[in-house]
């Protein structure tokens, strides 16, 4: 810039400087100067990749298509250089979400209902798991779910995806959570598994590849949630309402670059893979593989909020949260940037360049 400014400036000066030429060389240079910010802007703007961090409930095949987006690049391809940060359960990502420590996180949909009913600024702008990827697994001495009773059973964080499933499918068997079987919180997905095993619970909810991990330990699954038909929002990306209002240009390549992310796991299985085995430090073939057939595969092409799974959500809350019976989903679920997204043929031209 200061090279061209300067070549602008050696020009007219080397011209005769007299009477009212002064005022027309001046104009020159004014002109010359701002042609050059027009075009050296653009540059200057894309050396300069906007900040945003995203914060992830827990790093899990589930959040792959955010972390595809960081590793295939496309978030600095629309010029944001986000930067993906592991919370500690859906209560702290919330909570960073809503303070604007993290502009977007990764959360269960009953996550950002309960922030909402709460009164809270909490909005889901993308499902990226429309369905509930868990199965009950249970030692092997557990036959049936009613022999759960007076046992302990393995959960992430209450409030969580994990807590809300295993509640359902208690009491779909006619047992209390809390009172007829203990529910604990006992970290992610390895750490549950690990305490089935070893004895210290007796029942927990995995995501389908741990599942897979357990029945080839021994133990057994009880209820697959992803095939009882269940309309479901699993996880998707968060946000505040708020911030969406003051930021649509930045959501917008947000959510571009998601859906980037998503497209080339579901055609590029070997980039799939090294984005499963990086962040989730697995370097089992098997087990990589078992993650990839179980989460990517099923990933939206448009990751749209299921306004039905959020329906079925709230219905499940209401006798414990009365506040859920008048909640709208379309005030939780924003599919408004999305559509406008797909509306503008950005889906279809991805789709044809590749």
């Amino acid at each position: 810039m200061n090279e061209a400014l300067a070549f602008v400036l050696r020009v007219s000066f080397s011209r005769k400087w007299n009477g009212g030429f002064l005022m027309q060389q001046i104009q020159t240079i004014a002109t010359g100067f701002f042609l050059l910010l027009l075009v050296q802007a653009p540059s200057a703007w894309a050396q300069s990749p906007s900040t945003v961090y995203a914060g992830l409930v827990s790093i899990t095949p589930t959040n792959a298509p955010v972390l595809a987006a960081v590793d295939g690049g496309y978030f600095k391809k629309y010029g944001l250089d986000v930067k993906p940060l592991v919370m500690s359960g859906s209560s702290t990502a919330i909570a960073a979400m809503l303070s604007g420590e993290m502009s977007f996180i990764t959360i269960a949909g009953s996550g950002i209902i309960n922030a909402h009913l709460a009164g809270r600024d909490a909005v889901m702008i993308a499902g990226t798991v429309n369905y509930a990827p868990y199965e009950l697994v249970v030692s092997k001495e557990i036959k049936r779910i009613e022999d759960l009773q007076g046992k302990k059973l393995g959960i992430a964080r209450f409030g969580g995806s994990a807590d809300f499933l295993a509640r359902w499918g208690l009491e779909k068997h006619g047992l209390k959570p809390g009172k007829d079987v203990i529910l604990l919180q006992t970290g992610g997905n390895p750490e549950r598994l690990a305490a089935v095993a070893q004895g210290a619970i007796q029942a927990t909810l995995l995501e389908q590849s741990f599942a897979y991990r357990a029945r080839k330990e021994g133990l057994q699954t009880l209820i697959d949630y992803s095939t009882i038909g269940l309309d479901y929002q699993h996880s998707g990306i968060g946000t505040t309402k708020s911030f969406v209002e003051k930021n649509g240009d930045l959501t917008t390549r947000f959510l571009k670059a998601l859906i980037e992310g998503i497209h080339r796991m579901k055609r590029d299985r070997p980039f799939a893979l090294k984005v499963i085995e990086r962040h989730l430090r697995v370097n089992d073939a098997e087990t990589l593989q078992i993650a990839y057939d179980y989460n990517i595969p099923p990933l939206p092409t448009v990751p749209y909020v299921n306004l039905k799974g959020i329906k079925f959500l709230l219905d499940t809350m209401v006798e414990s949260n009365p506040k859920a019976a008048k909640a709208r989903p379309e005030d939780i679920g924003d599919n408004g940037p999305l559509r406008e997204i797909e509306a503008s043929g950005f889906v279809k031209q991805i789709e044809a360049g590749h």
